[in-house]
């Protein structure tokens, strides 16, 4: 087996106070810069927040562990598409915030795969996907669905 090992990186600045201040978060070295506020943390004001970026990268992460599982099963993945949905819960709680739910839902089609092997290929994906395994402190619930 090859292993295989790569570095991604990440970078935020914030200016001011938390509650009337900003950020930027930016993607990569020159990918994209997206601002967030606390607004747009606890009130679901315009821009982001480290949450939905979170859940972004689970979405994304399942949705290509999902696929990969697909194609081991033998299927051929060139007609195969998968949408993955991500909702973070963040809550605070006596010694601070903490994420503690993330719902996952996935639709997907698959020719010629019935609705049962999906959901197991997905449940597994939910499990074995790196992001995943980085929230397991974290209850990870899964809907999937073929179209």
């Amino acid at each position: 087996m090859s292993r295989h090992r790569s570095r991604h990186r990440a970078s935020a600045t914030w200016s001011g106070p938390v509650g009337s201040g900003e950020g930027v978060m930016q993607l990569g070295k020159r990918g994209p810069k997206i601002d967030y506020t606390v607004d747009s943390r606890m009130n679901e004001e315009a821009g982001t927040n480290p949450e939905q970026m979170l859940g972004a990268a689970h979405a994304g992460c399942f949705a290509m562990s999902l696929t990969n599982l697909i194609e081991e099963a033998g299927f051929d993945a060139k007609d195969v598409e998968i949408h993955a949905d991500a909702v973070v819960h963040l809550e605070g709680k006596d010694e601070g915030f903490r994420i503690t739910q993330i719902d996952l839902t996935a639709k997907g089609r698959v020719p010629g795969m019935d609705e049962e092997a999906f959901r197991r290929l997905a449940n597994q994906a939910k499990e074995t996907c790196p992001v995943s395994k980085l929230f397991q402190s974290a209850d990870i619930n899964l809907e999937a669905e073929l179209d």
